[in-house]
């Protein structure tokens, strides 16, 4: 992936969501039927605030029908006896001083640490909303979403370029954060983009995924690698006790899991058949259809096929 591909994926995220948001109401309410009434504490036109467990919150994202991109993004709040985890920095800075306050309001303080899962614009933009008011938590990232969400800002003409409070987030898979009572691993992995991370809860088993988890949305393939993909949403697999928040989507368990694996291996699976037919990208696309069994996905416009297609591609290209 060259320099120019890897920053113009920070900026796409976004537009696959807006894609999809131009779909039928009808099905989008329908993937969205699964949240629980009785556990959303917040609403707002841009997501609402979903209790996951005691000292856990995640934020789920619906800009679908409203079109408020305010986070674009899920992301998450989690507390402990000492200090208070903020999981993304979403698409503005408001969305971020948003969940910020929320936190505050939740646990009677304002987040101590923030991170992000990867570089992507719906993922980071947002940073600088966390620093308000003289606060200044401790960011968490890896070096190669900092370097290349940094560049995206620039390339935005973005007024506030580049992170503050840095802590990077170890290669070998060794970071925790300590709220006190609880403590957060940060582990890496790629698939999405070539520098994911997933923050995983101790106790309760809580595992916000980033963009390596699509609940039943079409998943952004512009900087992905699939077979990665495939990989490591492979090892998202835990016990049936597992709380997944994924990056898109409502909050799912170990079945929805299993059903995107179904998802992305149908998704290879065609890619493949359509390149060894000598099939084009815009042909294998055009071909692409659903299972009966997945159909009640949210998909998407036909340029996030096309872009599925594209990945599996660069990579079928290379072994061929």
């Amino acid at each position: 992936m060259n320099r120019r591909h890897f920053v113009s994926g920070c900026l796409t995220c976004s537009a696959h969501m807006l894609g999809i948001a131009s779909y039928a109401p009808g099905q989008i309410r329908n993937v969205f039927a699964q949240q629980e009434e009785s556990k959303i504490v917040v609403k707002k036109k841009w997501g609402s605030l979903e209790k996951v467990a005691d000292g856990a919150w995640a934020l789920i994202s619906t800009p679908f029908t409203t079109r408020d991109f305010t986070t674009v993004c899920n992301g998450g709040i989690v507390a402990g006896s000492k200090g208070v985890l903020c999981i993304e920095s979403f698409n503005k800075p408001k969305g971020a001083t948003w969940l910020a306050n929320q936190a505050k309001e939740l646990t009677g303080r304002w987040p101590t640490d923030i991170v992000s899962t990867h570089f992507h614009g719906d993922h980071t933009a947002g940073h600088k909303g966390y620093f308000v008011d003289g606060q200044k938590p401790n960011v968490w990232l890896t070096k190669k979403t900092k370097a290349a969400a940094e560049k995206s800002f620039i390339a935005r003409k973005m007024k506030d370029n580049s992170f503050k409070n840095v802590s990077i987030i170890s290669p070998d898979d060794k970071t925790i954060i300590d709220l006190g009572d609880r403590k957060v691993k940060l582990i890496n992995r790629s698939g999405h983009t070539p520098s994911d991370v997933t923050v995983e809860v101790v106790d309760p088993k809580i595992i916000w995924c980033g963009d390596l988890f699509f609940n039943r949305v079409f998943p952004n393939y512009s900087d992905a690698t699939p077979s990665k993909l495939a990989v490591y949403a492979k090892q998202l697999e835990k016990s049936s006790d597992v709380i997944f928040v994924p990056g898109h989507g409502p909050v799912a368990d170990q079945a929805a899991v299993k059903i995107y694996q179904e998802f992305l291996a149908f998704v290879g699976d065609h890619a493949d058949k359509s390149h060894q037919a000598g099939d084009k990208v815009a042909a294998a696309a055009e071909k692409f259809e659903l299972p009966e069994s997945l159909k009640n996905w949210l998909v998407w416009s036909p340029q996030n096929i096309k872009l599925a297609m594209r990945a599996w591609y660069r990579e079928l290209n290379k072994k061929s």
